[in-house]
């Protein structure tokens, strides 16, 4: 990769519908260039895929993170991985190397379907479960898809156009912990479906699949990106193709440590990807990227040093693979429509 290749993919981390032409114009290149570009990098899996991010309480929706210890001697977990991501209201699948074997993320209306779901989810694991946790997701403290090596502050002109980037366009998209229930129409869900299938799909084509006009299409989505249903249009760097390894940090710290000072570290701490409050076994959950053990050690020093004195314990697990991960559920959908 040069460092084109790099700014494409820092462009597309904060929203994946920035047309070619903007693109080229940004890099001085041409629109031809961008889209071999582009090709080489999808063809390469240097950017991994392309999602809809979506906070789905606003759709009436609790997000919930199940951490599984398998029993031992199986030999197939694969296997199991592969069914559990095939459930409707699994949004998000991956598997670790440490104390826990894999992560589960669903959305679920209430703690009755999220028993139902998890029951459906052991039973897809043939039972073989000797340790788990569930924590509640209630907001983020941070989220971005900006590594710093596509940190390259590339400027490029944002507009009101199919991209929605004068709009969407973001280093960064954590949900608060307030928010307000959306008033959503069929349409409003058909259109979420079409993007989580596709967020690149164009304003002509969800209008021609779903029956209605262009314009509908485009201030329907309009109002999902300002009442923040639609928080981003991603398209995913490859960072292990990039030399980075995934970390997940697991953090308790003490009762009532006010949000302000867990949102502390995010200020200093660059390597982060996303970081999550929660409710638990864990306060915390934390995604850190890094190339070496050295570079691991500082993010965990930093982090430390800025909140340590409300650290009780924290777990290190290494993640393996991402299996599976659609913001907009098949389940979510089904549930929405009826």
């Amino acid at each position: 990769m040069d460092k084109k290749d790099l700014q494409i993919m820092e462009i597309f981390a904060q929203n994946c519908r920035i047309p070619h032409t903007t693109i080229a114009q940004a890099l001085k290149i041409s629109k031809d260039t961008v889209s071999y570009k582009i090709k080489k990098l999808e063809k390469s899996k240097f950017i991994k895929e392309y999602i809809l991010f979506v906070d789905s309480r606003r759709l009436g929706f609790t997000r919930y993170h199940i951490l599984i210890k398998f029993d031992a001697g199986i030999k197939d977990k694969q296997k199991l991985y592969d069914k559990v991501s095939k459930h409707k209201f699994v949004m998000w699948v991956n598997s670790f190397i440490g104390r826990y074997d894999l992560q589960i993320i669903i959305d679920a209306t209430n703690s009755f379907h999220l028993n139902q779901i998890r029951e459906e989810l052991f039973e897809f694991c043939d039972n073989k479960i000797k340790e788990y946790f569930i924590l509640t997701h209630l907001s983020d403290l941070e989220f971005t898809q900006l590594n710093p090596i596509l940190d390259l502050k590339t400027k490029f002109q944002k507009k009101l156009d199919h991209s929605f980037s004068s709009l969407l366009t973001t280093r960064n998209f954590p949900v608060k912990p307030n928010f307000e229930k959306y008033d959503f129409t069929k349409t409003d869900c058909d259109i979420m479906n079409i993007l989580a299938d596709n967020p690149k799909e164009s304003l002509i084509n969800i209008a021609r699949k779903l029956g209605i006009d262009r314009n509908t299409v485009k201030k329907k989505i309009t109002l999902l990106i300002k009442n923040k249903v639609i928080l981003n249009f991603g398209g995913i760097p490859n960072l292990s193709k990039q030399g980075f390894v995934t970390y997940y940090l697991l953090v308790r710290v003490n009762q009532g440590t006010a949000l302000n000072v867990l949102k502390k570290p995010f200020s200093k701490l660059q390597n982060i990807f996303y970081a999550g409050k929660m409710i638990g076994d864990y306060d915390m959950i934390l995604y850190l990227n890094a190339r070496n053990p050295q570079e691991l050690n500082s993010s965990i020093e930093l982090f430390k040093s800025e909140i340590e004195s409300h650290i009780i314990h924290y777990d290190l697990l290494v993640q393996d693979k991402v299996h599976y991960w659609r913001q907009f559920t098949e389940g979510i959908y089904e549930y929405l429509i009826k």
